[in-house]
């Protein structure tokens, strides 16, 4: 059942004369905030797969594609796009468009990092001894920024049910 379900609607003006039907969007924080507040709520680590998308997830851990948007909203995820990890092919095309050729990304430094893991400049990293630095490619930045996405927490399933009987009610309250 998609999240949209239990929003409620709205008229919205267009224009002087025309409004619309919509779906009251503000709903969603609401929904953000109940299942961060929800007492008992139980999360499990989950390492998202190579190409799974939130709705194979959601099959996998509920029986149920439709709940992808509780992934989404428990590790506030907005954009499937942005938020969610790439999946191999996808993430070498994200890298060749963002620097031009894994070749290049490769091959250029990102970030230089003291003992620490500070981010320092290049000269001070030129003047720190070999095993006191450390130095990071755009593509091993954009290969650990994709493996850092793939680590999610997941509701228990065993939860599900009370969740979704209770979003009816706490999608029509006012936002505060």
């Amino acid at each position: 059942m998609s999240i949209y379900t239990y929003f409620p609607k709205i008229n919205y003006k267009v224009d002087e004369y025309d409004s619309l039907r919509a779906i009251d969007i503000t709903s969603a924080i609401k929904i953000k905030d109940y299942l961060k507040s929800y007492r008992g709520i139980l999360y499990t680590p989950y390492i998202v797969k190579n190409g799974d998308r939130p709705d194979i997830v959601s099959n996998k851990l509920y029986a149920d594609p439709s709940y992808d948007w509780i992934l989404l909203i428990a590790n506030d995820m907005y954009s499937v796009y942005d938020d969610w990890p790439r999946n191999s092919f996808d993430l070498e095309t994200f890298i060749i468009e963002k620097y031009g050729s894994l070749s290049s990304a490769m091959s250029t430094v990102k970030y230089y990092y003291n003992s620490s893991l500070d981010i320092i400049d290049q000269t001070t990293y030129n003047n720190l001894a070999s095993t006191a630095r450390r130095s990071e490619t755009q593509y091993e930045y954009e290969l650990r920024v994709n493996s850092n996405k793939a680590k999610i927490k997941v509701v228990k399933r065993s939860l599900i049910t009370a969740i979704t009987s209770d979003l009816n009610t706490i999608a029509k309250r006012p936002v505060l």
